[in-house]
């Protein structure tokens, strides 16, 4: 009889420890929410100002959590579909590739967004990619999403990891916002390290990433979301959530793949 309460009482046990942690992830899930919540309210209160979290991440208390929390303009990545090449050749730069071959990856970009089979010089159409065995062509038309930039004739994975973090579809801009780009382009435009970026101040139009992470292991718990919202500048629909999905994966590659590159948005 011991034997059998004894098993009772070690399951009841595993049981509670089982539930007491899918509830901290429940409760961390909600923290970090919360936390993407509290940066759009910082921007839709800032429309024609410029916010703290634009220059520096905010730690704020949520249930018990403590939630960093950033924010970064769209229009501080390159936009694949609005970039020339000298731009998108300095990406790849700045993941490490030299001028040859960011040169090439440059010019494959704009045989794959052109609405033609002409080739770029060192380019590449749909003979490059049947030459090399793959099973696609260049789709003529606007990138979808930052992740088919992986289909790109030359583009290994590595580099690609360490490029991703700093691509966009979204900001709709042929140049980029400097002050706030990542080191690693900061560097590659000869920008100095130390140079004090001017304030971004918030319009309508402008779409901004938001990453919200916490990691209280106390609790064992660990949670990142990272949201892309649009200012609208209407007040009957204030904004618009273009992306959700959680943080890490991205950055944990990148980090994998550029250990010695700071892929973080450089801070004053």
């Amino acid at each position: 009889m011991s034997l059998i309460t004894i098993g009772i009482v070690g399951a009841a046990r595993t049981a509670a420890t089982g539930a007491s942690r899918e509830l901290a992830r429940a409760q961390a899930q909600a923290a970090v929410e919360s936390g993407v919540d509290y940066a759009v309210n910082a921007l839709l209160t800032a429309q024609g100002f410029a916010p703290s979290l634009l220059t520096k991440p905010e730690v704020v208390a949520v249930g018990g959590f403590r939630v960093v929390v950033s924010v970064r303009p769209e229009h501080a990545k390159v936009d694949l579909n609005y970039a020339d090449a000298n731009l998108l050749a300095l990406l790849f730069v700045s993941g490490g590739a030299d001028q040859k071959r960011a040169d090439a990856l440059a010019a494959a970009i704009e045989d794959w967004r052109d609405g033609d089979d002409l080739l770029h010089v060192n380019g590449a159409e749909r003979q490059q990619y049947a030459a090399a065995g793959l099973g696609y062509a260049p789709s003529n038309q606007f990138f979808r999403s930052p992740d088919e930039l992986r289909l790109v004739f030359g583009l290994d994975p590595r580099l690609y990891d360490c490029v991703r973090p700093e691509v966009t579809i979204l900001s709709q801009r042929q140049g980029v916002d400097l002050d706030f780009a990542s080191a690693g382009i900061r560097r590659a435009a000869g920008i100095d390290k130390d140079a004090v970026p001017a304030p971004a101040v918030v319009q309508p139009g402008d779409a901004f990433e938001i990453t919200a992470r916490l990691d209280d292991r106390t609790r064992g718990v660990r949670r990142s979301e990272r949201a892309v919202v649009r200012i609208t500048g209407d007040p009957s629909n204030p904004y618009s959530v273009l992306s959700f999905e959680p943080a890490r994966p991205l950055e944990d590659a990148a980090v994998r793949s550029c250990p010695k590159l700071v892929t973080a948005q450089a801070r004053p």
